[in-house]
């Protein structure tokens, strides 16, 4: 276990789904036309009823969590409707939706073309990472039979442990600026062609009401300090809800490339939870929204995957979060794949347990969905 990862988990709740797009407005007066094909595409990834299982509590509970997904599908052209005069925005492109059977497409809009697995397969990226325990006793780098390639690093000696192939995210949890202790800890890295990136903080807090105040000012020292020390380095954070509560996720006035310089932003919603009676996958929705909406470039998103469940873990619903199934955790890759189809890599967290609970590292049927997802996702 490395104590510095121990995480205070933040989760985001079924909201408003509305992803910012600048120079495009959608108009009341067209909002359900333009809502339409997002509608249609949202309500497809929600299951039939006769799908739910279990006790009677527990098909009322599934069919209630439907119900749910259902509603806020069909909120798209109110929250269109709200929108403030001057806004930009617009429904989820329809352009990213994938759809079935499995294949490789290619997909072309105004701006950028991506290449994404069609299917509900995920996220297309070339690089894995899952945090915690990557090494056992004897140095080997234990998820690499699981395909991930990106290890999480805490020192100089680890890197020499690392097959062909597999590179390092390395983890500092500094936030002081580019001060000595900093520099001393970076240095020892500069040069290494195995060094992917730098994970500077996890979810750090710009208003020191939740964890000591994290600057971005400090950050920003951080990250500039290794764009021009350790060329090509990546410098990542995973983003903290500051709102009171997750119902209402919100990264404003935090963190954004224009404030701290950091490549790559991780988004950490974890759907499964005991108090919804399975998983609310619309919290990844609402959560890519809330980063878009502070100034988050949807390409500098970071996908973080629920694979943990269980022990000490508490979240903010009264409940506790679950140790995602098989076909859960297949869905909650679908659901992340068309919102953000092409990340610079993509994090299950967590494949070490932590906290008595359970992880990827004690779960052959995580294990095997993560392998088939790994192997099969190649970047364009």
């Amino acid at each position: 276990m490395q104590s510095h990862r121990a995480r205070r988990l933040a989760v985001a709740t079924v909201g408003a789904v509305l992803m910012l797009a600048g120079g495009v407005a959608a108009k009341p007066s067209h909002c359900r036309k333009d809502c339409k094909q997002e509608i249609r595409d949202c309500l497809a990834l929600v299951p039939k009823n006769e799908d739910c299982a279990g006790t009677r509590a527990e098909k009322r509970a599934c069919r209630k969590m439907h119900a749910a997904e259902r509603a806020t599908c069909h909120n798209f052209v109110k929250l269109c409707k709200q929108q403030e005069p001057g806004t930009s925005g617009i429904c989820l492109p329809s352009s990213t939706t994938t759809t079935r059977p499995p294949a490789t497409t290619t997909t072309t809009t105004s701006a950028t073309t991506t290449t994404t697995l069609v299917g509900g397969s995920g996220p297309v990226t070339d690089l894995h990472y899952a945090s915690n325990n990557n090494f056992d006793s004897s140095g080997n780098y234990v998820p690499g039979h699981v395909g991930f390639n990106l290890a999480d690093v805490s020192s100089v000696r680890e890197l020499a442990f690392l097959p062909s192939g597999v590179r390092a995210l390395v983890w500092l949890g500094l936030c002081n600026g580019a001060d000595s202790t900093f520099i001393g800890a970076v240095q020892p890295f500069i040069g290494n062609p195995k060094v992917f990136g730098f994970y500077l903080m996890d979810e750090p807090d710009p208003t020191g009401q939740r964890v000591p105040l994290c600057p971005a000012a400090s950050l920003m020292a951080e990250s500039d300090w290794i764009h021009a020390h350790v060329p090509g380095a990546k410098t990542f954070i995973v983003m903290l809800n500051v709102n009171t509560t997750s119902t209402a996720p919100t990264y404003a006035n935090t963190y954004n490339p224009g404030n701290s310089h950091i490549d790559l932003y991780g988004l950490d919603p974890y759907p499964c939870r005991t108090e919804v009676g399975g998983c609310d996958y619309s919290m990844i929705i609402v959560a890519v929204a809330a980063a878009e909406a502070a100034g988050i470039p949807r390409d500098s998103i970071v996908p973080v995957y629920q694979a943990f469940g269980g022990g000490g873990w508490s979240d903010d619903g009264g409940g506790q979060y679950t140790l995602p199934t098989a076909s859960q955790e297949r869905r909650i890759l679908a659901t992340w794949g068309p919102l953000v189809p092409n990340p610079v890599f993509d994090y299950a967290y967590s494949w070490g347990t932590q906290n008595s609970d359970q992880a990827l590292e004690g779960s052959t049927a995580l294990q095997a969905v993560f392998s088939a997802h790994n192997a099969t996702s190649a970047g364009p």
